[in-house]
């Protein structure tokens, strides 16, 4: 009966490590590395796998492109095939958010409205100026690529005064 309690246990906890993201993300990160090192010559990431910035920017363009004749830049992959990911994105969080019973319509004033757009429009804009999204930076700089090491020092300074700011805000507010 101990035994199985020890089992039980070590069952228990290996199944709490799992849960933790960062376990996650190494493994995953270390798998994805040994199968490209083993299955794909190495020269450094030909596709973007999930990147919101460079798939808006090729279904923007590719859109674009097919109402206006003109020749806008596309991935490779692009060309090919469509990228969808983004609207596969915005379908998949409404229909959880629906199921989950998390989906609320924010009530707010036009600048708020306004404010949130031009939020996104500079996301996008400076995701494409470093030339990827934080995925695709870690990759490159895993290549050795040290432009993406500064991409990604600017995301994580940005995160730092975006929470600062917030922090301010929250005590000024006495929340």
């Amino acid at each position: 009966m101990e035994i199985k309690l020890e089992e039980q246990d070590k069952n228990e906890s290996i199944l709490r490590v799992m849960r933790i993201p960062m376990f996650l993300g190494l493994i995953i990160g270390i798998l994805a590395a040994l199968i490209q090192a083993l299955l794909i010559s190495a020269g450094g990431p030909e596709a973007y796998g999930f990147c919101v910035a460079c798939h808006t920017r090729d279904l923007t363009n590719r859109v674009v492109n097919s109402f206006t004749n003109s020749e806008l830049g596309l991935a490779p992959i692009s060309i090919v095939t469509p990228v969808l990911t983004i609207v596969g994105v915005i379908i998949g969080g409404y229909i959880a958010a629906i199921k989950h019973e998390e989906f609320k319509i924010k009530k707010g004033s036009y600048f708020s409205y306004l404010l949130y757009f031009l939020g996104g429009i500079a996301v996008l804009t400076f995701a494409l100026f470093v030339g990827a999204c934080p995925y695709r930076l870690a990759l490159r700089f895993a290549y050795g690529d040290l432009v993406a090491l500064i991409g990604i020092f600017s995301i994580a300074g940005g995160v730092a005064v975006g929470v600062a700011l917030l922090l301010y805000r929250m005590k000024r507010r006495g929340i």
